[in-house]
């Protein structure tokens, strides 16, 4: 199998990693690359970091329940859950250690080993020159607080010889890929991102992972935060864009990904609590752009010269629809569509008494109540919060009107779509179960396979 490796560095690269998994499970395509993620920050409270690997968890058993045919492995859907999606300690077969960090409960002061040096040593001058009093008495379970000289010293430590990364070297086989997320404005993306790329493109004795096709995504500032002064904090938004040109200044002359791509929004920035613990940040517009960005990457072949790519909307509008991004994001609109359309049916079906296929491919009760479906479902309602979320932050993410049962055929603003309302799916369902010729027993498989063919049926036209 091939498989692309993808680093999540920091906030930033979890909340787009989340996006990334919302999109896979609504059927965007991988190219059929495998999918590894690999998440690397040292919050290790952040309720943001578990809730991914829980959204991680959710997403394998769905897939891994839609593939299985008893003794036998099928292959993966053409539709919902299609990709497949391994962690790295199942790779290594180990427990996956990026969820720590070491180190991680002492403070930077310590970590260093300043109190072995002399008031008058001449490293201790340079140690205080280039860290802050409060770099060095702030505890490093909470991160590096948008400080990239504090982050390139501790992330050094965390990838150097760390049984992760010996294991990602291990696995990154000839034509496996490799794709790193990270912002460029904070203290743990920032530093991360050219250290890491440094680390694999120096693996001499590694040729597959020194020479892989690499691609990475660096976010410009796409938010805002309180005041320190009357939070706390000791984040200062206000130093972002200054932070920024500092790093792209960089970043011009060190990074060598083959593919680089920009996104960030100038405009209309949502102003978030500036909480360093919590970061309870919602879903966001440019991070949905950003996750786009994988996708992307894994339909390109490799350039003759290092390529840098971004992505805009037609018009700078509050509430973006299809019409007002461009056609550029009719895949993205009909992902989420698809999948919110799903939602659809999986409410409604339970309540089908008379549904036909209920007797014939066994939706019955028994089917409802298994922990499969009950899987699904829980999957399900992340993705309508996480939607709802897109669709109500600045900038919106609103393309949908999806709360109208009565008018399904309005649910994508600007397409009339040919299904009125739920009975049109329902109908098709049964259509694509008469069509279907397969033999196996997983009901659970046929279920998605029915809906995606179902909804595709009517939501394919807005792809031409």
């Amino acid at each position: 199998m091939k498989k692309v490796f993808v680093f999540c560095i920091g906030g930033t690269g979890i909340r787009v990693m989340k996006s990334i998994m919302m999109l896979l499970a609504g059927g965007m395509k991988t190219n059929g690359y495998v999918v590894v993620p690999i998440i690397l920050d040292p919050h290790l409270d952040l309720q943001e970091k578990k809730n991914l690997h829980s959204l991680i968890e959710s997403y394998k058993t769905v897939y891994n329940r839609s593939v299985n045919n008893g003794s036998t492995k099928m292959n993966a859907s053409e539709g919902f859950f299609a990709s497949e999606v391994i962690t790295l300690d199942e790779l290594n077969n180990q427990h996956n250690d990026t969820k720590q960090i070491s180190g991680s409960e002492e403070k930077f002061g310590s970590y260093i080993h300043k109190s072995n040096l002399g008031v008058g040593n001449i490293n201790n001058y340079l140690i205080e020159t280039m860290f802050s009093t409060r770099n060095l008495n702030n505890p490093l379970s909470v991160g590096f607080k948008g400080n990239p000289n504090v982050g390139t010293v501790v992330l050094g430590d965390m990838i150097e010889n760390a049984d992760w990364f010996n294991g990602f070297k291990i696995h990154c086989e000839k034509d496996d890929r490799i794709f790193i997320i990270s912002s460029i404005f904070g203290g743990t993306g920032a530093s991360g991102f050219p250290l890491l790329e440094k680390k694999i493109r120096g693996a001499s004795d590694q040729p597959a992972v020194k020479n892989a096709l690499m691609g990475a995504i660096t976010v410009l500032p796409y938010y805002g935060l309180k005041d320190p002064a009357t939070t706390g904090s000791d984040i200062d938004s206000a130093n972002f864009y200054t932070k920024t040109k500092a790093a792209l200044a960089y970043y011009q002359n060190t990074i060598k990904s083959d593919y680089l791509y920009y996104i960030g929004e100038k405009t209309l920035r949502q102003t978030y609590e500036n909480d360093e613990k919590k970061q309870e940040d919602t879903a966001n517009f440019i991070e949905l752009v950003a996750a786009s960005a994988l996708f992307d990457f894994l339909g390109r072949d490799k350039p003759e010269r290092q390529q840098f790519l971004s992505r805009a909307i037609n018009d700078d509008v509050e509430a973006l629809n299809l019409q007002s991004m461009g056609k550029g994001y009719t895949d993205i609109v009909k992902t989420i569509a698809d999948y919110m359309l799903l939602r659809e049916l999986v409410n409604i079906l339970p309540k089908e008494k008379w549904f036909p296929l209920k007797k014939n491919r066994h939706f019955d009760i028994k089917f409802y109540n298994d922990v499969a479906y009950n899987d699904l479902c829980n999957f399900t309602e992340t993705f309508y919060q996480w939607y709802n979320e897109l669709a109500t932050n600045k900038r919106a993410f609103a393309p949908l009107h999806y709360e109208s049962h009565k008018d399904m055929s309005g649910w994508i603003e600007g397409y009339e779509l040919d299904a009125k309302d739920d009975s049109y799916y329902l109908l098709q369902m049964i259509k694509e179960s008469n069509a279907d010729t397969q033999k196996h027993n997983n009901t659970f498989r046929y279920f998605l396979d029915f809906a995606y063919k179902a909804i595709n049926n009517y939501t394919q036209k807005i792809l031409k």
